[in-house]
This record gives C-alpha cells, sequence and structure tokens, in this order.
C-alpha cells in the first residue's frame, strides 16, 4: 500500500473507498506526513469497544469488593464557624 497525498485520495475517493471497505486500510497523507486512514466500516467496528453499564463495569473490577468498608459514619457532622 503506498501512502495517497490529500489531493490524489479526493480525486481518487471511490477507488480509496472501495479498497478500504476491501480491507486494504488507507493512508492519506497531507504536507508529507500521515494526515489519516481510511478504513472500512466493518475493521472500525472491530476498534470500538462495547459499552457497559457501570455494573457491568463494578462486577468486572479485578479487587474484591466485598473487602470494601462501605457503611456509613454515625458521628454528627463538625460545626462549621463562618
Amino acid at each position: 500500500m503506498k501512502p495517497l497525498q490529500l489531493q490524489q485520495a479526493k480525486e481518487q475517493f471511490c477507488s480509496v473507498a472501495e479498497k478500504a471497505a476491501g480491507g486494504k486500510p488507507q493512508l492519506v497523507t497531507k504536507h508529507g506526513r500521515p494526515h489519516v486512514w481510511i478504513v472500512g466500516a466493518s475493521e472500525w467496528q472491530k476498534t470500538k469497544t462495547k459499552k457497559r453499564t457501570l455494573v457491568e463495569s463494578l462486577r468486572s473490577c479485578p479487587v474484591d469488593l466485598t473487602e470494601l468498608n462501605l457503611k456509613r459514619s454515625k458521628e454528627h457532622p463538625r460545626d462549621i464557624l463562618l
């Protein structure tokens, strides 16, 4: 795969998009430096992580959460002097 300059990628967008959709990511450069990668939708979906709920995240925690002391203090709050 040869990097394409931005102008070339714009001129050949259909071809670039087809190659990316076919599993061949395309590198586009701007002023000689890497600018963007064009990848197919299936490749993009592979990189996205599944969103988890808070409960799922806590359950997957490697620390034993049963050892946490979650009891509230019975002490009264201290007075704040203004």
